[in-house]
């Protein structure tokens, strides 16, 4: 019986050191063939361009590279953002049926906020202010923090660890969506 007893003591004791999944995402920019630059924040899964075009409406958030455009850069949006002529092909989003829109907007959150933060967090949702959305977050830069919603209702915050300018770069990100 002790035994027993000690089991659930140690088995609790576990339990309350564990800390919540980080979720990183790495997206690859347009000409990036290494990475997928597609991303389902439901499924928590990058895809391939190609890929992609046979989940259209699980993808939320895609990568892409414009320098011709001031301040794009390495910048994240959505199918329904209309960005065209930045990838090539039949499976381009801008031939896809199906082009959910995701909003962004950046935070005043540091980043020792958003590493404090669970995933049950109403900060998360409380962050996306309606009026400072965008359909695209441009020119990322590492501690960037921006609060995005979903076109299927789901609020998130990421956070930028990594970014690889040019048309084969690629940006790093920590996701928290609410749960």
């Amino acid at each position: 019986m002790l035994l027993l007893a000690g089991t659930f003591v140690f088995q609790a004791c576990d339990d309350e050191e564990e800390t919540p999944e980080v979720k990183k995402v790495n997206l690859g920019a347009q000409g990036n063939t290494g990475i997928g630059g597609f991303y389902s924040v439901s499924e928590n899964k990058v895809y391939t361009m190609d890929n992609a075009f046979n989940h259209q409406g699980a993808i939320d958030i895609f990568c892409f590279f414009e320098a011709k455009k001031a301040a794009n850069n390495i910048a994240v949006a959505s199918p329904g953002t209309g960005v065209d002529g930045i990838f090539t092909g039949s499976t381009a989003p801008e031939n896809w049926t199906t082009q959910n829109t995701t909003f962004f907007c950046a935070t005043t959150l540091t980043v020792a906020q958003f590493d404090a933060l669970e995933e049950t967090d109403q900060l998360i949702v409380s962050s996306f202010v309606e009026d400072n959305a965008y359909r695209k977050a441009k020119d990322l830069k590492v501690d960037d923090i921006y609060s995005f919603k979903t076109a299927a209702g789901t609020y998130g915050l990421f956070k930028v660890t990594a970014v690889v300018q040019g048309s084969t770069g690629s940006v790093t990100f920590e996701v928290k969506v609410k749960k």
